[in-house]
């Protein structure tokens, strides 16, 4: 196994860019986060009311649908006053339509005497009419109300209904966060770490970032933690990088699991205990983090810090190199060519190979397996490749190309 084993160095998968890592070495390896943005924003307040929008929606729906009937335009509200049967299947499409979309709909109307609410902007811009909502949160922004200051952020943030201005957005940001709303403290974290719409700021990236994560954001969480950890806005302390992504960790949030579980594995400070990053990268590895699939995979090829099992250890890499990892596309390829956690297999290690290869993961040692075949098992080799890359690269019939 020794040798093995050798083929299999942790810190070729855990350090290296090609294994998928979300660990951040800069700024920019929070970029990950940033696919959030959105989300977080409209979370800010606890006015994001979509099950209260849904409900809202069901519930005046059939009045929508019998004022269409009126003018012939559907089918009679209640159906037991009809004779005829009702259809199971509704072509929406039609005329003869009974159900409205969010759109035909409309924008959100206010009844004679109502006020417009930071409720009702929400309402608007969940339906797409961002003109309205940006309408009606404007002046409730300016007189205050925190809900309308964050929906406010996210409309300039995203150019939705506006012109795309984050340093405006910012603006906005910072006066709901002062107001205490957790949401709009995240996307002010999140632009002074990155530079986008305001001078990079880490410190107040870690200030704001503590604002959100002490509302109980695991995003938050787990860039405070990074922070702490690199010593960047915060004094360099692996014990309370370590508590907070633990935090984050217990809130499910796959990539914080990814984390703390190699700062249990590769800690600086002796605090080393192998059986808990087995742990919390499994759980990584469950949620779907390829990164945390390819190194428990090798945790359990090794048995470190957890029961070797080679049958499983393949089963990650497999799962991982389906989904378009490249290390882990090279570590399944491995398990094949020395029959170990599967049956040997020459054309599966050849093609899972080529694939790693063209995707920038050499290994000179398995060219030399593909170099050894003979044209049957390659062409085998080159019809699973091309199986698996068919966005990457054009089948060939060629089989003296070096890579499909």
């Amino acid at each position: 196994m020794d040798g093995f084993e050798q083929t299999f160095p942790v810190s070729s998968v855990a350090g290296e860019d090609d294994a998928g890592d979300t660990r951040r070495k800069e700024p920019s390896g929070l970029l990950n986060r940033a696919a959030l943005f959105l989300a977080a924003g409209l979370l800010v307040t606890g006015l994001l009311v979509t099950g209260l929008f849904i409900t809202g929606l069901l519930g005046t729906a059939p009045a929508l649908a019998q004022d269409s009937g009126n003018n012939g335009d559907a089918t009679e509200a209640d159906p037991a006053a009809s004779k005829e049967p009702q259809p199971v299947l509704i072509d929406v499409t039609t005329s003869e339509k009974t159900l409205l979309s969010i759109v035909d709909a409309g924008p959100p109307h206010l009844q004679e005497g109502e006020t417009a609410t930071a409720e009702t902007a929400y309402s608007a811009f969940q339906r797409g009419w961002f003109l309205t909502a940006l309408g009606l949160a404007t002046p409730l922004a300016e007189l205050g109300d925190k809900a309308a200051q964050a929906l406010l952020g996210v409309l300039h943030e995203a150019g939705l209904g506006i012109q795309q201005d984050k340093g405006k957005a910012a603006d906005w940001y910072a006066l709901a966060a002062a107001q205490g709303d957790a949401g709009s403290a995240m996307q002010l974290a999140q632009l002074y770490l990155l530079g986008t719409g305001v001078e990079t700021d880490k410190k107040k990236a870690a200030d704001y970032f503590e604002q959100a994560a002490n509302a109980g954001n695991p995003s938050a969480l787990y860039n405070l933690a990074l922070l702490y950890q690199e010593g960047e806005g915060r004094p360099f302390n692996e014990q309370k990088a370590r508590e907070l992504l633990e935090e984050a960790a217990q809130l499910n949030d796959p990539e914080a699991q990814y984390a703390l579980g190699l700062s249990y594995l590769e800690a600086q400070s002796g605090l080393n205990d192998p059986g808990q990053g087995a742990f919390w990268l499994g759980r990584a590895a469950r949620r779907g983090h390829t990164s945390a699939q390819v190194y428990y995979g090798i945790l359990r090829f090794q048995g470190k810090g957890v029961d070797p099992n080679e049958a499983e250890a393949g089963d990650w890499f497999e799962r991982a190199a389906t989904s378009g990892n490249p290390v882990a596309m090279n570590r399944l390829a491995r398990i094949y060519a020395n029959g170990r956690g599967r049956e040997q297999n020459f054309a599966a290690a050849a093609g899972w190979h080529l694939i790693a290869r063209t995707l920038g993961v050499s290994d000179l040692s398995l060219d030399r397996i593909v170099e050894s075949l003979d044209e049957e098992t390659l062409a085998e080799a080159r019809k699973l490749a091309e199986q698996y890359s068919a966005t990457l690269m054009a089948p060939s019939e060629d089989p003296a190309r070096e890579s499909p």
